[in-house]
This record gives C-alpha cells, sequence and structure tokens, in this order.
C-alpha cells in the first residue's frame, strides 16, 4: 500500500481507502460479521481510513460491533446530516449528531467530521452564527474530531466552501473517474490553494466500471458529451491489463492532487481489487493519452 499526505492535517493516509455505505453486505451472511472480515482485510492490505456516515444504514452500528472483536488503529470520519431526516444544520444539531455517531461506533474521536451534502445546508446555514462551521469548530474544541471537512456533489459550493480555507477535506463522489472529470475544473485546484486533503469516492460510478452489470442508470449521472467518451474510454480502458474497476481507480490515483481513492467494497474480493492498484502500477502511457484525448487536453 501507498500512504499519501492528507492535505495540512499532516496525516498519511493509505491511496485506497474504504467507504461505509456497503459494510454490512449483501445478507448473504451477517452485517457484522461481513464487516470484520472487511475491517480484518483493510488493515493486513495497509488500508488505515474509513469514511462513512449516519445515512448509510445501519453501517456505524455495524462498523462498532465489528470493532468490539478487531484490534484496529483505524482513523474513522463520519458526517453530519440526516441523523435525524429533517436535520437542520445548526451548531448544536452538529454537536448532537457526532455524539450520536461516536457512541454508535464505540469510539472516543473521529478523525475527520464532515458536512453531509452541502447543498442541503447551503452557505448561508453552513457559514453563518449558530451554523454548521460553528458546530463543527465546538466539535473540534470538544475533542470529538481533530478537522473539519466538506462532502457532495454540488461542486460550485463546494469549490467556493473549499477557497473560504475553513476546511481540513473534502469529499466528493460521482464527479471524477476516466469518464467523467467535472470536480478536476475547479474543485480540486481551490482544495490545492488552500492545502485540503481529497477524498475521492464512488469511483465506479454506480456500475459503469463493473463488467456484467446493466450500466443505464450509471449513465444517468453522465451529461451527453460524457456518455460519448464513455463509450470509447471504456473501450479502451478493457484493453489494459487491469479490470476495469482497478483501471478506474488507477486513473484517480494518478492525478497527485488526490490523497485517497475510496473504495465501497462490500466484501472482501472488492476490496483486495482495487487495493492492489498501489502495486500493480498506473494505466500505460498510451492510455492515458487516449483519455485524455477524449477529454481535448
Amino acid at each position: 500500500m501507498q500512504y499519501r499526505r492528507f492535505g495540512r492535517t499532516e496525516i498519511q493516509i493509505s491511496a485506497v481507502s474504504l467507504g461505509g455505505a456497503y459494510l454490512m453486505g449483501d445478507g448473504s451472511i451477517d452485517p457484522v460479521e461481513n464487516a470484520g472480515e472487511i475491517l480484518e482485510s483493510a488493515q493486513a492490505l495497509g488500508v488505515n481510513y474509513i469514511d462513512t456516515a449516519p445515512l448509510y444504514g445501519d453501517s456505524e452500528v455495524v462498523l462498532g460491533e465489528a470493532l468490539k472483536s478487531i484490534r484496529s488503529d483505524m482513523m474513522i470520519s463520519t458526517k453530519v446530516g440526516f441523523d435525524p431526516q429533517d436535520f437542520d444544520y445548526r451548531s448544536q444539531s452538529v454537536l448532537a449528531s457526532l455524539e450520536r455517531s461516536l457512541k454508535r461506533m464505540g469510539v472516543d474521536k473521529l478523525i475527520v467530521a464532515q458536512i453531509h451534502e452541502v447543498n442541503l445546508a447551503g452557505w448561508k446555514r453552513i457559514m453563518e452564527p449558530g451554523g454548521t462551521l460553528e458546530g463543527l469548530r465546538l466539535a473540534q474544541k470538544r475533542g470529538l474530531c481533530s478537522f473539519i471537512g466538506i462532502t457532495g456533489r454540488a461542486i460550485p459550493l463546494l469549490t467556493r466552501l473549499a477557497s473560504t480555507g475553513e476546511f481540513d477535506t473534502v469529499l466528493v463522489y460521482h464527479d471524477y473517474h476516466p469518464c467523467r472529470r467535472l470536480a478536476g475544473k475547479s474543485m480540486l485546484p481551490a482544495a490545492m490553494e488552500n492545502d485540503m486533503g481529497v477524498v475521492i469516492a464512488t469511483i465506479l460510478a454506480g456500475g459503469l466500471y463493473v463488467p456484467g452489470i446493466c450500466n443505464k442508470s450509471a449513465l444517468n449521472f453522465l451529461s451527453q458529451t460524457e456518455c460519448k467518451n464513455a463509450e470509447k474510454i471504456l473501450k479502451r480502458l478493457e484493453l489494459e491489463d487491469s479490470s476495469l474497476p482497478q483501471s478506474a481507480f488507477q486513473y484517480v490515483l494518478a492525478d497527485g492532487r488526490v490523497t485517497t481513492a475510496s473504495s465501497g467494497a462490500a466484501n472482501v474480493e472488492q476490496l483486495r481489487e482495487v487495493a492492489s492498484v498501489t502495486e500493480i502500477g498506473p494505466l500505460s502511457e498510451d492510455c492515458m493519452k487516449f483519455i485524455n484525448k477524449a477529454w481535448q487536453i
């Protein structure tokens, strides 16, 4: 496993990290057992960072139960939002949400506390007195978290928030992979200007890079131009020695602005497949040139 500096936090985290949305698995085995197997495999592979959220079903509870029987130094991040469903993103709600998350997971402190879907909070609520940012700062002072971050798909708002210099990390999903580069236009430059740690999630784009899965729904996340590019790019990626999931992760990690590529693995095999990309190296030079040409870079 390779490790990268997580922006100004100065933490070294694994280039491939773990997302918590599918820790429970597909229901074929006990969710806690499934999560335990994934966590043990993650540690063996050198993965040291996991990102979860109250929105991800029982992820926090299952993670907490699994951690009881595993000696782990995994750094854990979670988010505020969707808990309860009408979460108001005010400072006191932020604190209450983080306290609930810590209790569910049985941990004393998070490495990062993040705003889940910044668009739902909005600029005013985040930045106003008594708002989300104030709540996250209070959480830091009270020792609930070490750092604070932002997440979402609202690229213009993420960029604006990143540019304030108030946040240590940013997580963007669905908007940065070989067939979609939206996050690279403004958000990543803003993150770099403020020395933020960058997490790229949902790299497999809802099945776009998973052979055998109908990817019509995945294409809904792409613009018309991106859909045309996607067909060409996917065909070229199939010529690589790596699998399609591996190729998607290789592409993302080729960008030095990215700290970690998050794997939403539902089982050990899925995690092992993408975690291996740090050992097998980047996509071929010809493939990278093909993708860049498709995007007319």
